[in-house]
């Protein structure tokens, strides 16, 4: 196990925020 960073957390848990904001969006439109 290689060991993460306070900074390696952030960058994850930004791209998961950032992915699931997109696909909230994409589903959005395409439902709509």
């Amino acid at each position: 196990m290689v060991p993460i960073s306070d900074n390696q957390i952030i960058v994850i848990l930004l791209s998961a925020l950032v992915t699931g904001i997109l696909a909230l969006r994409l589903s959005k439109e395409l439902y709509q």
